[in-house]
């Protein structure tokens, strides 16, 4: 996967359900979504932000917020941010020799970010509202890992796989 790329790869338990989307929303596929006040999903973060404290992430966007015609669609279907629940996404920082992968970090927890692109990705530059825990890595980026190897890799940009932490779930119950 190497390269800042946008993912869309989940493994473990997926649970998924359809919830109402706000108004004015955008979203893709792929994107993280919460509930907004009236229990409608919206984009978790606006491009170029993390994700804060206090927000709670209802999942992965399974489908766009738009139709083929631009419309808005009442619902979508959802990926949900729960325990056991892991997703693919890029391992990004603001100077990309320091995006590589390192094996010290399995159980590493980061923070989530919409990256300026529109890249959701896990941000290892920024440790204060630690919504993430690094679970695995892409075999494909890191492969030396897989033949015992451990350290710092050399792929800028790798796949990790990641569980939303309990705290930072809007449907675990665990808070």
């Amino acid at each position: 996967m190497a390269g800042l790329v946008r993912t869309y790869e989940t493994r473990g338990l997926r649970h998924t359900d359809r919830f109402p989307v706000a108004t004015g929303q955008t979203f893709v596929k792929g994107d993280f979504l919460i509930f907004n006040g009236s229990g409608q999903l919206e984009l978790a973060v606006a491009a170029g932000s993390n994700v804060g404290s206090g927000a709670l992430i209802v999942g992965q966007a399974n489908e766009n917020a738009l139709d083929d015609y631009g419309n808005l669609k009442p619902s979508v279907v959802v990926i949900f941010a729960q325990p056991g629940t892991q997703f693919k996404l890029p391992l990004y920082n603001a100077t990309p020799a320091s995006a590589v992968f390192n094996t010290n970090e399995f159980g590493v927890r980061y923070e989530l970010a919409n990256t300026s692109g529109g890249v959701w990705a896990v941000d290892n530059g920024h440790t204060t509202n630690l919504a993430l825990t690094i679970v695995g890595v892409d075999g494909d980026d890191y492969p030396g890992w897989l033949n015992g190897a451990s350290g710092a890799g050399t792929v800028e940009y790798p796949g990790v796989w990641v569980e939303i932490r309990a705290a930072f779930s809007a449907l675990t119950g665990a808070r």
